[in-house]
């Protein structure tokens, strides 16, 4: 055991967003799913692939992002981590639903519906007055993590004081023996509990909030087991690390299983149990215990092999927000741009991910150069981005 940063907490965070990434350019190439744009040239392989990070990619950024919410509150335990929660994410939230997602939604209508006008009159006598898309206009689009996370935040400092009190222990106790004991990989339950609990009343997905309260505490729980993982990380890393081939093996399983029964066609018995489309209890059962299963192994690996500094690490770290706050307007903008090439499904992708690293990280360069408030409104905070040493997340760890 050492004392020092987190860096593999650093390393999720940029990977998990590099997979979200990843995924949204891949969606307009499904041939069985509905999305901003949507390609003449799709691949069945590329859904069935993307199926698996599907499956537990949410949950893991939930999980990272409690992590990042318990470092922020352990430095400002007071009012001060409402007032940098509230203006970090509230205010890249209101700038990205009326600048940055306008665009997108723009080319959507110009793509899809034959839309002629341009982007300057789209934004002055549409956006604002047509009402919610998908109907109208104006959303949040990809931005509700980041309204959920807001939520979260406030929301929940009741209950982040009260687990700093000693009234809190036991919760705390309870939590650290769990996660200790051999039925740590049951942990699932706690989420699908809440949803199923609650789905009678909110049968959809919506990513709308105010009508999505059954996914809603599914996202609050993995985002609650990431406050209490870093809250005492130091009790309970070792068990993860020791049993990260076992989660592995866990997940390999529960793959295999979803991918038989549920994802794959060609299998047979593929959507018996279930499928995105039918959501069954069993199939929500066996996509949360991947969930799970996938974030113990993450911690476990990353805590051994990932526990390092790296300049590019912290580089990319730094730009992250940023480029999760543009890259789903540079997505639609590049698919806009590539689709009319004549080319395979494969080759577009391949450009269209090479388009939004490229223009996305440029982007969050520049904005990372503006003085501030203007850098708030892409996540930055108030000071240079030059440090002598970043503050972050920092406790015992494994090496």
């Amino acid at each position: 055991m050492t004392t020092g940063r987190l860096h593999y907490v650093d390393w999720l965070r940029v990977l998990a967003f590099g997979l979200l990434i990843l995924y949204h350019c891949s969606v307009a190439f499904f041939p069985d799913m509905s999305w901003l744009v949507k390609s003449a040239q799709t691949s069945q392989a590329l859904s069935w692939a993307m199926d698996f990070p599907r499956a537990w990619r949410l949950a893991l950024l939930f999980f990272v992002s409690g992590m990042g919410t318990w470092f922020a509150f352990r430095s400002s335990p007071g009012r001060a981590f409402l007032r940098d929660r509230t203006v970090r994410l509230l205010v890249p939230l209101l700038f990205a639903m009326a600048v940055v997602v306008v665009p997108q939604v723009w080319l959507e209508r110009v793509m899809e519906e034959g839309y002629r006008g341009s982007l300057w009159t789209f934004w002055i006598e549409r956006y604002f007055t047509e009402g919610k898309y998908p109907a109208g206009n104006i959303t949040w689009a990809h931005m509700w993590f980041v309204a959920y996370l807001l939520v979260m935040a406030v929301g929940l400092y009741p209950i982040f004081r009260f687990l700093q009190s000693g009234r809190g222990a036991p919760v705390s106790r309870l939590f650290v023996a769990v996660v200790r004991s051999p039925f740590v990989h049951l942990v699932f339950l706690v989420p699908l509990a809440l949803n199923l609990a609650l789905s009678p009343f909110y049968p959809r997905q919506t990513n709308a909030l105010y009508n999505d309260g059954a996914w809603f505490a599914v996202w609050a729980s993995w985002f609650g087991f990431g406050f209490l993982f870093a809250r005492h990380h130091a009790e309970i890393i070792g068990t993860v690390v020791a049993r990260r081939w076992v989660s592995a093996g866990l997940a390999l399983v529960l793959t295999v299983a979803l991918y038989t029964f549920c994802f794959v066609p060609a299998a047979g018995s593929a959507g018996s149990l279930g499928s995105w489309e039918n959501q069954t209890p069993v199939f929500k059962a066996l996509d949360f215990a991947l969930a799970w299963t996938m974030i113990l192994t993450a911690v476990g690996f990353a805590a051994i092999h990932l526990d390092r500094r790296s300049a590019a690490l912290s580089w990319l770290n730094g730009k992250v927000f940023a480029l999760y706050i543009v890259h789903q307007t540079v997505i639609v903008w590049a698919l806009y741009h590539v689709l009319p090439i004549e080319a395979g499904a494969w080759t577009k992708l391949g450009l269209v991910v090479f388009v939004t690293v490229a223009l996305s990280l440029a982007i969050a360069m520049a904005a990372e150069r503006l003085p501030w408030p203007l850098r708030l409104a892409f996540g930055f905070g108030d000071r240079p981005a030059r440090r002598a040493a970043p503050a972050g997340p920092t406790t015992r760890t494994v090496r």
